[in-house]
């Protein structure tokens, strides 16, 4: 644990984040900002979340330290499942799993190159996400759906699924800054400074911050306030 009560940060994805890794040096770059003890990046091309569950179970338990978790994973479920239960389900079953710590979700988005059926199914899942909200006060949402501009060719191959070597760097880039107010929001809502005399006792504690240029809020939707694709 470092001095500003962190451990390690757990990052873990699909093929979307090993590209944004390959691409724009993700683990490299977020781990020079010296907010966690260090950064655990594991991600897979075609990775699901409930297949993937026992092996986060695995990961938690053996590095005990782990203080905060990013999950950018949603992809591949929706491509595969067009149930209307499935969104929550699978939010359920991860955020059971990692239990009270804090978790940074990176929503889905399916370019308009690719097929209407998914795109649906992905907005789907970014309603449940929201919806989970109410339920786990320990989630926070990256919104990439909406954050991502533009959709066409010169950010997003043919698939509408996979990006571009220029949109793996955008959103490493943009992966950067919500993970940093992601951490800031993490130590400032668990910075309590408690002053003790013969008569009084004074707690204050600092309120949640959603963005790093919005003014400070309960909410704990992360969100640009610009979009990152130009």
């Amino acid at each position: 644990i470092n001095s500003l009560g962190q451990g390690k940060l757990l990052i873990i994805g699909d093929s979307l984040t090993v590209g944004t890794d390959a691409f724009g040096l993700l683990r490299k770059k977020v781990r020079a900002k010296y907010i966690w003890t260090d950064v655990i990046l594991d991600a897979k091309v075609g990775r699901r979340i409930e297949p993937f569950l026992p092996q986060v179970r695995k990961q938690l338990l053996a590095a005990r330290t782990i203080s905060a978790v990013v999950i950018a994973l949603g992809t591949n479920d929706m491509i595969s499942h067009r149930e209307t239960f499935y969104p929550q389900r699978v939010i359920d079953q991860m955020m059971s799993t990692v239990g009270t710590t804090p978790v940074l979700w990176v929503n889905v988005q399916f370019s308009g190159l690719g097929r209407a059926d998914w795109r649906a199914r992905g907005s789907r899942f970014n309603r449940a996400l929201r919806t989970a909200q109410s339920k786990y006060p320990n989630l926070y949402i990256s919104d990439w759906s909406t954050s991502f501009s533009p959709t066409g060719k010169s950010r997003y191959i043919e698939d509408g699924v996979h990006l571009s070597v220029s949109g793996y760097k955008t959103r490493a880039v943009w992966m950067q800054s919500q993970i940093l107010a992601f951490g800031t929001n993490i130590i400032n809502a668990s910075t309590t400074t408690s002053s003790t005399s013969s008569t009084t006792t004074t707690t204050t504690t600092t309120t949640l911050a959603t963005s790093t240029t919005s003014s400070t809020t309960s909410s704990t939707m992360l969100s640009s306030t610009t979009s990152v694709g130009s």
